[in-house]
């Protein structure tokens, strides 16, 4: 080596050296500094200044790309849906294609085996839906492959979702939609759903499943001293332990009811965890939604369980803008708590069930029919008739809310028709409601808002909430 370069060679050893003991221990101290932080305390979050609309629609059982039809027959209700700044919906559905599909139907299912044309994902985006809860009780209907794919569909099409994920992490952590106006968290959650859909995390060198933030409870009924007399004797209860049969616990109510009433116990870690992902999503975002699919205590039933006003103002306690709740398929009451509307259900915003052609064999023996001896649209058509009969499900409304300066000013409610006297392939599908329709909507929903002291007027066919406005 020549002499020149090797003493330049040295004389960039000697300069690296020389920057090390100079300058590496004031990078040492830095790394030395740790210790106990400052209290640590919430992070502020802006609002989204000016007016912004949130709109929101409940069940999205869509099962066929329908968009050339509606943008035909329905364009005024599409034009609600682009209308507002965001809009959501819960995807209660697999989209899959089975030419290509590598999993299979689980063996149980969350009622039906939902099962999506793979162009729905991308139908919903066209429609102007924004973003879409995931975590439900049909998430995992074709198991973790099927969900997977689905997301994946939705990736896709540019629709963001929440709710399921390959762990629970991934299943609980907000999504976000940086819209025009600001960055929107969504937080997706089930109460209903099937033993094998919630997500987990990987423990030491147990991998993670795959599936839905669900919430777990306890259902609990409540009967009279001699009823859980009887209970805790066929159950073999010990004196003084807590009353439980087939997993329900039973306990001693004064004004017992038969049939007996069914409260539930959510679990706290699962709320727990799910109000810090709520605090997360507003603190990284402008505007926070929380969305909860339950059908507690049962679809008959025209009010919430119980829990569901508790959780819905701890969601916005602990940053909520709104709460968005659906599952059992027709509507529930409309709170305003703080400031921030609460919709106890949304009940169905599409109903297709009806318009499946591939179903697994479990499906028709849970109906005791033999496959091949009638028609999939037949079979179906005598379980929708059996426990889809009632017209409220398909009576639904688009809820649009107003903010202003990140306080909500005003909602309105314009009702959706997804054709209850229809039949074949247009019944469930979604358009505005005629005058008369409409007003029967509205009036119900008066009444089921009106135990929370929510006030609605009708104005020219849509349901109007003032805020401020003895709300």
């Amino acid at each position: 080596m020549p002499i020149r370069h090797r003493a330049f060679r040295a004389l960039l050893v000697a300069g690296a050296a020389a920057f090390a003991a100079v300058a590496m221990p004031a990078f040492a101290e830095e790394e030395e500094e740790g210790g106990a932080l400052p209290a640590v305390t919430t992070v502020p979050s802006s609002p989204i200044a000016g007016d912004f609309t949130f709109a929101a629609v409940g069940d999205l059982i869509y099962l066929r790309p329908m968009l050339a039809t509606l943008e035909r027959q329905s364009p005024d209700m599409l034009r609600l849906l682009r209308g507002a700044d965001v809009t959501f919906g819960n995807f209660e559905t697999t989209a899959l294609d089975l030419k290509t599909f590598k999993g299979s139907p689980q063996a149980e299912s969350g009622g039906t085996w939902m099962l999506a044309d793979p162009r729905v994902p991308a139908d919903v985006a066209g429609m102007g839906i924004d973003i879409v809860g995931h975590a439900n009780n049909h998430a995992t209907d074709w198991g973790v492959e099927g969900m997977i794919d689905t997301l994946d569909l939705l990736d896709k099409a540019h629709v963001v979702h929440a709710g399921t994920g390959r762990s629970m992490t991934a299943a609980r952590a907000p999504a976000y939609f940086d819209a025009g106006h600001g960055r929107i968290g969504l937080v997706s959650a089930t109460t209903t759903f099937t033993p094998m859909s919630p997500a987990a995390d990987p423990l030491g060198q147990v991998p993670g499943r795959g599936g839905a933030n669900t919430i777990r409870s306890t259902e609990v009924g409540l009967v009279s001293q001699t009823d859980l007399a009887v209970i805790a004797r066929l159950a073999g209860t010990k004196d003084g332990a807590p009353v439980k049969m087939k997993g329900r616990e039973y306990r001693l109510a004064a004004d017992a009811v038969s049939p007996m009433k069914i409260e539930y116990d959510l679990n706290s870690k699962d709320v727990a965890g799910n109000l810090l992902a709520v605090r997360q999503a507003k603190e990284n975002g402008n505007f926070a939604v929380f969305s909860l699919h339950n059908h507690e205590p049962g679809n008959a039933s025209k009010t919430p369980a119980g829990f569901a006003q508790g959780l819905a103002h701890q969601a916005i306690d602990a940053g909520a803008d709104v709460y968005v709740g659906h599952g059992p398929h027709q509507l529930r009451g409309i709170e305003i708590y703080k400031g921030k509307p609460i919709f106890y259900s949304l009940g169905n915003f599409a109903m297709m069930n009806n318009s499946l052609d591939d179903v697994p064999a479990d499906m028709y023996d849970q109906f005791g029919v033999t496959p091949g001896t009638v028609t999939t649209p037949e079979l179906l058509a005598a379980r929708n008739a059996k426990e889809f009969s009632d017209p409220n499900l398909y009576e639904t409304v688009i809820a649009t809310s107003r903010y202003h300066d990140g306080q909500l000013a005003e909602v309105r409610l314009y009702p959706v028709d997804l054709g209850v006297n229809a039949s074949g392939a247009r019944r469930g599908v979604p358009h505005m409601a005629d005058a008369a329709t409409g007003a029967r909507i509205l009036a119900r929903l008066q009444a089921l808002s009106q135990p929370y002291g929510t006030k609605i007027v009708i104005e020219r066919g849509v349901g109007v909430i003032r805020v401020g406005a003895s709300n």
